[in-house]
């Protein structure tokens, strides 16, 4: 049995069964960076008349100057339920699988104070990019993903002045963390039983703040009347993981030679250092919106820049024969919002929201990690105050359209067929307080 003479094949086994599971990290965007927003389907980018402005359009801060300093925190929890359609030739026709349950907790942190009646300062703490995946020990797709956790933090200094009477700009410097957090089996084939066996598992993270990068973005806000008009460009941010280590264990499949000779090749209990990088997208935002004394009505229209993620490499520094380029070839997205917020009275208003965002991922992209479909947003929340704090609760509903990887003539590049059915709640609690 000569499985040391296969040490290539094994590499090149590795790379397809790492790669892939960062690959489709970057595709999970956050949004819901303020409750009040939230309700209203994220229709804010025209009215930007509270702190969480510093996400959806910073120059909105410099039309506050009158309610003085605020501090606006909160946090939304994102429940997620995924089921996976097994398809031929693998996983197989009848094969079903459903993730475990999960809950994600994004804070959003917001502060602004005035400088003058024409000038603000904001700083925010958001987290633009998130969640993850977790399955079952005897997942299917285990070999290709079966637990990842991705987080990152956006601290973001801003500053915004008045241009006139009618008009104020806002600019902004993003200082980005990355953190990717990853777990997965390790499958070969036992030359004693033909069958696909469990040899090991991988788990890959990254640590520290020196996987970070810097980006930018501005915001320009006009009222005329009953009306605005918002804009927002955030730059791409491009993040390289250069403090990472994959760590590897092994099981013991019942066959010591066949155990030993795997393990003379791969690199089990060790700490094998691991770079990446990941781009995340840019993104453009426009959006009107109309006001009475007890209305709000707004809209918009956004896209993002995910063709910026055509590939991923991955880079093991004492193993360079495990490092390979994967391709994604993702594509530019849009987003439609529309909100509407009824003032009851000074101390009560009630909203509703409805969005679309198309998704980014190309069907032959999806994998047990990332299932992704154009998506439908059904929200709504309420907001009152009590005694001077302000409290906005919101409940959003998010739908995602069933895709499978054959759609369109599409072949999975992990080699796993199948379709995949989503469905996301969101609840969520944002303070705001006044001094």
């Amino acid at each position: 049995m000569k499985i040391v003479n296969h040490r290539l094949i094994l590499a090149v086994a590795f790379v397809a069964l790492l790669a892939p599971s960062l690959s489709n990290a970057s595709g999970f965007a956050l949004f819901e960076h303020g409750n009040r927003g939230m309700a209203m389907g994220g229709a804010m980018t025209a009215v930007a008349d509270d702190p969480s402005a510093l996400f959806w359009n910073p120059a909105g801060i410099a039309f506050q100057t009158d309610e003085g300093t605020q501090i606006q925190l909160g946090i939304t929890f994102i429940t997620v339920s995924q089921d996976f359609y097994g398809d031929s030739p693998y996983p197989g026709d009848g094969y079903h699988a459903e993730q475990k349950s999960q809950t994600f907790y994004p804070p959003h942190l917001y502060f602004v104070m005035p400088l003058s009646d024409k000038a603000s300062f904001g700083f925010s703490m958001t987290v633009p990019f998130g969640l993850g995946t977790h399955w079952d020990d005897d997942f299917a797709g285990r070999f290709i993903s079966k637990r990842v956790d991705i987080k990152t933090y956006n601290l973001s200094p801003n500053f915004a002045f008045k241009l006139g009477e009618h008009f104020a700009l806002g600019l902004g410097v993003d200082y980005m963390i990355g953190q990717i957090d990853l777990t997965k089996n390790i499958g070969m084939i036992n030359p004693y039983t033909q069958q696909l066996a469990d040899v090991g598992q991988v788990h890959m993270t990254t640590e520290g703040m020196g996987n970070d990068a810097w980006g930018w973005h501005a915001g320009l806000q006009g009222k005329f009347g009953g009306f605005s008009i918002g804009a927002l460009y955030r730059s791409e941010i491009d993040i390289d993981f250069t403090e990472g280590y994959g760590s590897f264990r092994q099981f013991a499949t019942g066959y010591p030679d066949y155990d030993a000779a795997l393990g003379a090749m791969i690199p089990f209990g060790e700490k094998v250092n691991m770079s990446s990088n990941i781009v995340f997208p840019d993104y453009f935002q426009i959006g009107l919106a109309w006001e009475n004394e007890k209305w709000t009505i707004s809209g918009q229209w956004g896209t993002m820049g995910w063709s910026s993620f055509q590939e991923l490499p991955i880079t093991f520094t004492d193993y360079p024969e495990l490092s390979d380029v994967v391709v994604q070839n993702y594509e530019d997205s849009d987003q439609y919002r529309i909100g509407l917020e009824y003032r009851a009275s000074g101390k009560l208003a009630l909203r509703l929201g409805y969005l679309e965002d198309e998704t980014p991922q190309p069907v032959e992209s999806m994998s047990p990690l990332l299932g992704d479909g154009d998506r439908t947003g059904y929200s709504f929340g309420i907001g009152f105050n009590i005694r001077g704090t302000q409290i906005d609760i919101g409940y959003m509903y998010l739908e995602f359209d069933d895709r499978h990887t054959g759609d369109n003539g599409g072949i999975s590049l992990d080699g796993y067929e199948g379709s995949y059915k989503t469905i996301a709640n969101l609840v969520g609690i944002t303070t705001t307080l006044k001094f």
